[in-house]
C-alpha cells in the first residue's frame, strides 16, 4: 500500500487541499460521476478531467482516498473550498490520465476491486 503522501512524494503531483494521512487501496480513471459512484470506494485514488464542485460530492461519499485531476487542468476556489469543507483531497497532476494511471500502477496500485 502507500499512502496519499507518499504519492506526492514519488510523483510531484501538487496538492490543493489539505494532504490526509489516508492510503491508496485501489485506482480509478473515469469521467462520468454515476459510473464512479457505483464502482469507486474507500481508498480509492480517483483520476478525472472533471473539476466541478460535484466531484468533490462523488468523492466524500465513495470515500476516496483523492482525486487527482490530470494535465494541471484549473480546479475553482468554490470546488477547492468545498473540498476542504468535506475534507476531499485534491491533487493536480501534470501529465494525462494515462500517465497518472501509469504512476499509480508503477507504486503499486491496482484496480478497483468489484
Amino acid at each position: 500500500m502507500i499512502t496519499v503522501r507518499q504519492l506526492i512524494e514519488k510523483t510531484g503531483f501538487t496538492p490543493l487541499t489539505p494532504v490526509p494521512e489516508a492510503e491508496i487501496t485501489s485506482g480509478y480513471v473515469c469521467d462520468m460521476l454515476s459510473w464512479v459512484m457505483a464502482r469507486a470506494c474507500n481508498g480509492t485514488a480517483w483520476v478525472t478531467v472533471q473539476s466541478h464542485v460535484n466531484v468533490v460530492a462523488v468523492a466524500s461519499l465513495t470515500g476516496c482516498a483523492c482525486v487527482i485531476i490530470p494535465d494541471n487542468i484549473a480546479v475553482s476556489e468554490e470546488t477547492l473550498d468545498a473540498a476542504r469543507g468535506r475534507d476531499v483531497c485534491i491533487l493536480s497532476a501534470p501529465c494525462t490520465s494515462y500517465g497518472v494511471a501509469a504512476a499509480l500502477h508503477d507504486l503499486g496500485v491496482g484496480e478497483v476491486k468489484r
